[in-house]
């Protein structure tokens, strides 16, 4: 995944320093929250997978990562719906892009 940070921040209005920001506050938050996501995939609580998930989707979208949304969209949405799916490869897939930033 490449992110093309002069190019996104110019579609959002914002100075690169600024996006520069954004991306560091995204990332920690980010970290939380695939963090509460791992305990929910070992609780098997799809609550706590869906909302942990939301948080990082949501994040995401608002600042143009968009394979990072569409993934954590996925999760959200199986979690939602009480899917038996394999939440620990999602939670790999979603780490490996989110440590691409």
């Amino acid at each position: 995944m490449h992110i093309d940070k002069d190019k996104i921040a110019s579609e959002l209005g914002f100075k690169r320093s600024d996006f520069d920001m954004l991306l560091v506050m995204f990332s920690q938050n980010a970290a939380t929250s695939l963090e509460e996501m791992k305990s929910g995939i070992e609780e098997k609580n799809m609550q706590v997978i869906a909302d942990a998930s939301h948080a990082i989707s949501g994040g995401a979208g608002n600042i143009q990562l968009n394979d990072i949304y569409k993934l954590a969209m996925t999760i959200e949405l199986a979690a939602k719906k009480g899917e038996n799916a394999d939440y620990y490869l999602y939670y790999q897939q979603l780490k490996i892009l989110l440590d691409l930033i």
